[in-house]
């Protein structure tokens, strides 16, 4: 019996947990065929979508842990340097759609983790702030995916770490004047 099919035999049957060991299990047979692709051309983007990906697993499993997604940490972040923002704002910010920003707000207000109120100037416009559950919430998150970071960059010498992003920066900057 091969490891895949003793793994797949382990997984549970039915419920949210069950679906999610299955995305684990397929994930987990993409990433092995992944490592062994060596693409003739397209390298640096295959890459970096790669390493994209690697990263955003492992950002997902620590977020999870807390009990929020990617696109709900970031929305969080940037309320809590903004202070307050509308929700196209909020959605130019973590770059989704407003209609995908309604979802994600209304996730972060049932949890308790933002506040929305009319704007002062009047008109239509709501303010969002981080309410103390979303800021406690926002913290722990941070310092998870902080030393999710350290942990990563260990495998990297300060001289690489610094070279790596020197080019990355150069290399989304000269992206985002194509």
């Amino acid at each position: 019996m091969s490891t895949a099919t003793k793994n797949q035999a382990l997984l549970p049957t039915g419920g949210r947990s069950a679906r999610r060991a299955r995305q684990v299990a397929e994930a987990e047979a993409v990433r092995a065929q992944e490592a062994a692709y060596r693409p003739k051309d397209g390298y640096t983007s295959w890459l970096l979508t790669r390493c994209n990906r690697e990263l955003g697993r492992h950002v997902d499993r620590v977020l999870d842990e807390v009990d929020l997604t990617e696109a709900q940490y970031g929305v969080l972040q940037a309320l809590v340097h903004l202070k307050s923002a509308s929700s196209a704002t909020l959605a130019r910010s973590v770059a989704v759609t407003p209609q995908a920003m309604v979802g994600l707000v209304a996730a972060l207000e049932r949890k308790g983790y933002i506040t929305r109120t009319s704007h002062p100037g009047g008109g239509r416009v709501i303010t969002t702030t981080v309410t103390q559950l979303g800021q406690d919430a926002y913290d722990t998150a941070k310092k998870r995916v902080r030393a999710l970071e350290r942990s990563v960059r260990k495998a990297l010498t300060e001289e690489e770490f610094s070279a790596i992003v020197d080019h990355l920066e150069k290399l989304s900057n000269a992206l985002s004047e194509l």
